[in-house]
């Protein structure tokens, strides 16, 4: 099938939202007949986001769409029972939560087909470059792909499967085994805690970047002035920071986001980040106030490891009394990724419910 500009470019413009339909009359003998070859039908990239239908050998119509926020979801009909027909109406629509595929031949007698998509066993991903990659299949699956060109990253894993290896790294960690008894479980615990936070840290950059190839621009005003310091808001830097990134073809929320120099491994600095950027406020993701505070605390964990000791084993011990100890365990470890994760996912969730504002 053969688009025209002006509807592959009205198709890149409606794909790079999250949520979207496209339908068309669909002609072609070759992609829809009995005998015909496995072959693309139609493959858009816009941005970050992937659209694309073909047929396989077994005369299967499959549509894929991709998202940073989402992954590559699949939905798909066979044909294989069908006569030989040659048109058909297509319709294509998709969700934070679902993909669906309509087919309704032309020619012959058939009823409407329909299938609601679900996570793909192969991934498709936009490198910075536009060029579109493939990762996996049916029988190999591949994860954490990277490509560098002249030390420069084309593609890197989207935020979510950067926190799916953090929690996949714990779960490893805690199959070893040593003779050291409790000391070893200590080293567990707080590696444990280090892998959270670097995994938050990890997460939630990658998150405040990728949202502006879905289709939501951040508010790089808003988020110059909540990281900006005094004499900084009250000079021309903004401007400066405006004018250099149109200069070098660079998008200014990130040109700002590299200004503002945010430490997301401080609970605070992410909060102001997604807030001033994008209007979501941690305290209203769906996670209580207990988890949030528990967070914050373990955070602190955290940072009392990495600067006394690995092998510290009362991880409260500058606060007790009054507060009861609390030591480097398997229970705590436990605990700390139930909580990270709790988190993650509300704000993740938080994320897809964010819409253009054409859209609103």
């Amino acid at each position: 099938m053969s688009l025209s500009s002006n509807i592959k470019d009205g198709l890149k413009d409606a794909i790079c939202r999250p949520i979207g339909t496209y339908a068309c009359e669909y002609t072609s003998s070759a992609a829809l007949g009995k005998n015909c070859q496995a072959g693309i039908l139609i493959s858009i990239a816009a941005r970050g986001h992937y659209f694309r239908v073909d047929r396989t050998a077994e005369r299967v119509l499959r549509f894929f769409h991709s998202s940073p926020g989402t992954g590559t979801r699949l939905a798909a009909i066979s044909l294989a029972s069908l006569p030989d027909f040659e048109q058909a109406y297509l319709s294509f629509s998709w969700t934070p939560e679902e993909v669906t595929l309509y087919c309704s031949p032309r020619g012959i007698k058939s009823e409407m087909l329909m299938a609601t998509g679900a996570k793909s066993p192969i991934s498709f991903r936009i490198a910075q470059d536009g060029t579109v990659h493939q990762i996996g299949d049916e029988a190999n699956q591949v994860a954490n792909i990277r490509i560098y060109r002249d030390g420069q990253s084309l593609l890197a894993p989207t935020a979510l499967e950067t926190w799916a290896s953090t929690l996949q790294a714990i779960e490893i960690l805690w199959t070893g085994k040593s003779e050291m008894g409790l000391s070893f479980e200590v080293v567990q615990a707080n590696a444990t805690l280090s892998i959270l936070v670097t995994g938050l840290e990890s997460y939630g950059k990658t998150r405040l970047l990728e949202l502006e190839t879905e289709g939501i621009p951040g508010n790089w005003s808003e988020l110059f002035l909540a990281f900006a310091s005094k004499a900084m808001r009250e000079s021309n830097r903004l401007e400066e920071i405006r004018a250099e990134a149109t200069a070098n073809s660079e998008s200014i929320f990130v040109a700002v986001v590299k200004f503002a120099n945010i430490n997301f491994q401080n609970y605070g600095d992410i909060k102001r980040a997604y807030r001033s950027a994008y209007g979501i406020k941690l305290g209203e993701v769906g996670v209580d106030s207990q988890t949030l505070s528990e967070l914050q605390t373990l955070i602190g964990y955290r940072h009392r490891i990495v600067h006394i000791s690995p092998l510290l084993t009362m991880l409260n011990q500058d606060r007790v009394p009054p507060e009861e100890p609390v030591f480097a365990n398997h229970q705590l470890a436990d605990l700390s990724v139930a909580c990270f994760n709790n988190v993650v996912e509300a704000l993740h969730k938080a994320t897809l419910m964010l819409r253009p504002p054409s859209s609103m």
